[in-house]
């Protein structure tokens, strides 16, 4: 894929943002004020907070003090939104951060998803082939899987 540019080819994760940016943007205008959109974050959030400990157990690497990190994320994650959206309100000039936050949270999540249900063998592997491939994620999980192996 070609960016805007015509220079560069696009990561997977930057395609995902620029998919849920969008996404959140139209979500921004035309449903402003509804809780839709933070519904749908945590709803996602959830998911992944469950095929990760899913994939966990299969992988026999489950840690029961990792558990804690999920409800500080949803905290966190609630809490920056909600200043984006309350900083929004209060100056013109930030009309653009609410959907933009949102936007790269959902992309982080849905590629988290994403890798999960990779590990957990529950999507068809010409699937999981093709987004190695097509956007390169098979460098990106490359790169994180040689940085834990040198770690351990």
């Amino acid at each position: 894929m070609v960016s805007l540019f015509g220079a560069k080819q696009l990561t997977f994760h930057a395609c995902i943002s620029l998919l849920f940016t969008g996404i959140t943007e139209i979500v921004g205008i035309y449903i402003w004020g509804t809780p839709t959109a933070i519904y749908t974050l945590w709803f996602l959030m959830l998911l992944d907070y469950f095929t990760g400990i899913a994939k966990a157990i299969v992988n026999k690497e489950f840690v029961s003090f990792k558990l804690w990190r999920m409800p500080l994320y949803f905290i966190s994650t609630t809490l920056l939104l909600s200043l984006a959206f309350w900083m929004a309100k209060a100056n013109f000039l930030f009309v653009v951060l609410p959907p933009m936050v949102m936007g790269g949270f959902l992309s982080v999540y849905f590629v988290s998803l994403l890798e999960n249900l990779g590990k957990l063998e529950l999507l068809p592997k010409p699937l999981i082939n093709a987004l190695k491939s097509k956007f390169g994620l098979k460098a990106l999980l490359e790169k994180h899987n040689d940085k834990e192996v040198t770690s351990k």
